[in-house]
C-alpha cells in the first residue's frame, strides 16, 4: 500500500471527472452514428439509450393492452420515451406500471417495453452493455500500455505506478485491483437485486410485495457514503483508498 502523501502533484476532482466525460463521450459517438443509422434501417430493433442523447417523454392517457409479458397489475401509468442523438433516433421505450405511496415513500414497480420506429411493442436489441463492455476494455488497455487515455491527455493528468512512476506503463494488475476496489461501493445493490431475482425471478408482483425497496434505499445510501469516501481525499488531492489499495496514482502530468 502506498503513501498518502504524494511526491507529486495529484490530479484533482474535476480534472478526472473531465478526463472520464470526454473518455464516454469518444467511445459512445462511434456507436450512437451507427445506431442512427441502423434505428432507421431496422425499423427501431437495434437501439442505443445511453450517450449524448435528447430524451423526450410523454404520458399516455391510458395503459395499452395486449403487452407481453403483462405489465404490473393494477397499473396506473404508461410514459412513452424517444432518445435522440442530434435529431436521429436511437431509441424508442414504453414504461407501463403502478406506483403507490406508502407513509412518506413512493414505490413504483414497473415494466420497460422496447418500441419500433412506429411504436409498437418489439423484441429489439439494445446496444448499450456493448459500449460498456468496449469502454471497460479502453480504460484498461490505456492505462496498462500509457498510464493515459485520451481524456487524460487532454486534461494533463495521467495513472503512475508509484514503485515506479518514471515508467509510462502501468501493471495490468494494478489497474485491474484499482477499479475493482473503486466497484466495491455498488457491490451489496447489485447483491440485493441478485438475492431477489433469485427468489422471485421475474415475478414483478411477488417482488414488489417483498421489502425489497427497504433494502434498496439501505444500499443507496450505502453507495452513497462510499462515493463520498471516495472523492474526499481526491478534492483533498491524495490518494483515496483505491488507489493507496492498488500501489497506484492520479498524478499532473
Amino acid at each position: 500500500m502506498a503513501s498518502d502523501q504524494p511526491a507529486e502533484v495529484r490530479a484533482g476532482f474535476w480534472r478526472r471527472w473531465l478526463a472520464l466525460l470526454i473518455d464516454g463521450i469518444i467511445i459512445s459517438l462511434p456507436f450512437q452514428l451507427m445506431v442512427a443509422i441502423l434505428f432507421a434501417a431496422t425499423s427501431g430493433r437495434i437501439q442505443q439509450f445511453g450517450g449524448i442523447t435528447y430524451v423526450n417523454c410523454s404520458m399516455l392517457g391510458t395503459v395499452p393492452d395486449g403487452l407481453a409479458p403483462p405489465p404490473p397489475a393494477g397499473s396506473n401509468f404508461a410514459r412513452e420515451c424517444n432518445v435522440y442523438f442530434f435529431g436521429a433516433e436511437t431509441g424508442r421505450s414504453l414504461q407501463v406500471g403502478r406506483v403507490t405511496r406508502e407513509g412518506g415513500s413512493t414505490n413504483t414497480v414497473s415494466r420497460v417495453y422496447m418500441l419500433d420506429s412506429d411504436g409498437h411493442p418489439i423484441n429489439g436489441v439494445s446496444i448499450d452493455w456493448v459500449v460498456m463492455v468496449v469502454f471497460i476494455a479502453y480504460l484498461l488497455a490505456m492505462e496498462t500500455r500509457t498510464g493515459a487515455t485520451v481524456g487524460n491527455r487532454i486534461t494533463r493528468i495521467r495513472v503512475v505506478d508509484v514503485a515506479v512512476p518514471s515508467e509510462p506503463s502501468v501493471p495490468l494488475r494494478k489497474i485491474v485491483t484499482r477499479y475493482l476496489v473503486m466497484s466495491v461501493g455498488i457491490v451489496p445493490m447489485f447483491a440485493v437485486a441478485l438475492a431477489y431475482f433469485g427468489l422471485y425471478g421475474t415475478d414483478l408482483e411477488a417482488t414488489a410485495a417483498s421489502n425489497i425497496f427497504t433494502w434498496l434505499r439501505v444500499t443507496a445510501v450505502l453507495t452513497f457514503v462510499w462515493i463520498i469516501f471516495l472523492c474526499v481525499p481526491i478534492v483533498r488531492k491524495r490518494d483515496p483508498l483505491y488507489d493507496r489499495m492498488a500501489g497506484t496514482a492520479v498524478v499532473r502530468a
